[in-house]
This record gives C-alpha cells, structure tokens and sequence, in this order.
C-alpha cells in the first residue's frame, strides 16, 4: 500500500482551502522588488522575512505591514546574516525565505487543461539553459510577452537561483517554471494535446514569413550549441530572428527568445488571428 502524502495549510491566507506537502523545499529571495512582488503574487509561499538593521527605504513599511497582515514573521539582522542566507547575492538589505513544491508537475497541468483554455497559450521550453542570467532573461520576456510558463530539464539546467530572479527582476516569482526530466518526451505528450513545437535555430526558416500557430511551445537551445537532436527533432518548425548579413554572428540564448516571443505575440494580436 502507497503511503498517504502528509499536507500542511498554507500559512497567512486565512480561509485558504489550498493544501501544500510538508516536505516542500525553500530558498531564499533577496531584494526589496523581488520580496514585493513575492509578498503580491505569492503570498502563501512565503515564510519569514529578514531587514537589515536600520534599514531606511519607503518600501520596507508596506513590506512590514503586509508581512503582518500576512501573520510572516518578520526579523532585523546584521547584514552579513543577510549575506549568507541569499549566499552572496544581492539582497538591497531585505531578504525572504519561501517554500516551494517541487513535485508540481507541467503534465499535471498541462493534462489538465480544458480546450477552450489551450486558445493562444504560448509555453517556452529550454533546452540546458544552464546560466542563470539567461533563465532569468528569458523568463522575464516570456512573462511579458504573454507565455504562460517555462518548462527545463532536470538536469543540465539552471534552477530558479537568486541569480536568476534578479536577473528577471522578479519575473521568475510571477511565471511558473517547471522541471522534467524528460524535455523530448514532454514536446512529444505536448503534440499529442494539440500544441504546436517551434524551435529556435539559425538554419531555420525567417520567423516574418512563418505563420506561427498556437497553442504553442517556443524551444530555445542551450548557450553555444543549441538545442540538442532529439529536442531538435520534436519540433515541427524552425525557426530564426532576421538579421543582417554584416552582423557579428547569432543573438545569444535571451536576445533571441525575447525577438521570437515578440513575433509571436504580433501574429497573436493581428486582427483574426
């Protein structure tokens, strides 16, 4: 017999009928905007919050006074405690510790989704992603330019860091980025649920000229190589960001995904589409 999974409430979110496994990981979030964003779009995750001693900023009042009606514990200490916790990132002299589920599945979700809801989605999908500057780049575009989530490997891949958030300036925080272990397979399973698998290649085709359909996943290489055969393979077009010919080579990893996730963003918004 399977043993029961143990789930715990939520803390702060009072009437809150949402449950989380107990064995939920946490991290630490460092910076006034990203723990705001935080405290605004994920309140449940959030588990105590740490200011620096004297702190004087117009935003840590607010910050404070939603911890409280969040019932977050709130403490102030010496920065260097500050430094350990965010493992020397910066942390503008606020940091927060939250927990996250990392058995949350993209299949789940994506097994999940009703018809209607599929109209437009767009999901990006990286291929051994592994700087966390270009995670959060990347994410942060695709937050902006309406994709719905982010899905990476297990392995070869950058997690979500502190690095990354600031990189995405929170953005990581608001979009949901998954994990499998299998990116082929998933690409696979994402066809099979009516979604269309583009990916982005130098040889592939000027994304101008293509009709890009959706429900769709964008698919950006890793840094240097690009996607690898098998993810390759899996997608049913390829394509590139128009460039010059008396230029210094490709855009990197981020440049070229935000070009891309524009494009199709302005197929999306033309009349008809």
């Amino acid at each position: 017999m399977r043993p029961k999974k143990r789930f715990g409430r939520r803390p702060g979110i009072r009437g809150e009928h949402e449950e989380r496994p107990l064995n939920a990981q946490t991290r630490w979030v460092g910076g006034i905007e990203a723990v705001a964003a935080a405290l605004a779009r994920q309140p449940y995750d959030c588990r105590q919050i740490w200011i620096e001693h004297e702190l004087k900023h117009p935003s840590i009042g607010p910050i404070v006074k939603q911890a409280a009606d969040l019932n977050i514990a709130v403490q102030y200490m010496a920065r260097p405690e500050l430094d350990r916790a965010v493992k020397g990132g910066k942390h503008q002299g606020v940091a927060m510790r939250m927990v996250y589920d990392p058995a949350g599945t993209f299949k789940e979700w994506l097994d999940g989704l009703e018809e209607d809801a599929k109209k437009g989605l767009v999901v990006v999908a990286l291929d051994q992603i592994q700087d966390p500057h270009n995670l959060g780049a990347i994410s942060r575009s695709a937050l902006q330019m309406g994709a719905r989530c982010v899905v990476t490997p297990e392995r070869r891949s950058s997690p979500v860091t502190q690095a990354a958030i600031q990189a995405s300036a929170g953005a990581v925080l608001k979009i949901a980025v998954h994990r499998v272990v299998n990116l082929a397979q998933t690409l696979a399973h994402c066809k099979e649920k009516g979604f269309w698998v583009y990916g982005a290649d130098a040889a592939g085709k000027e994304s101008w000229s293509v009709s890009i359909n959706t429900p769709c996943i964008l698919v950006v290489g890793c840094e240097g190589y690009g996607m690898r055969p098998l993810v390759r393979a899996s997608c049913d077009e390829l394509l590139r960001v128009p460039q010059v010919e008396h230029g210094v080579g490709s855009l990197n990893a981020s440049c070229a995904a935000t070009a891309l996730l524009y494009e199709i963003a302005r197929q999306k918004a033309r009349p008809g589409a």
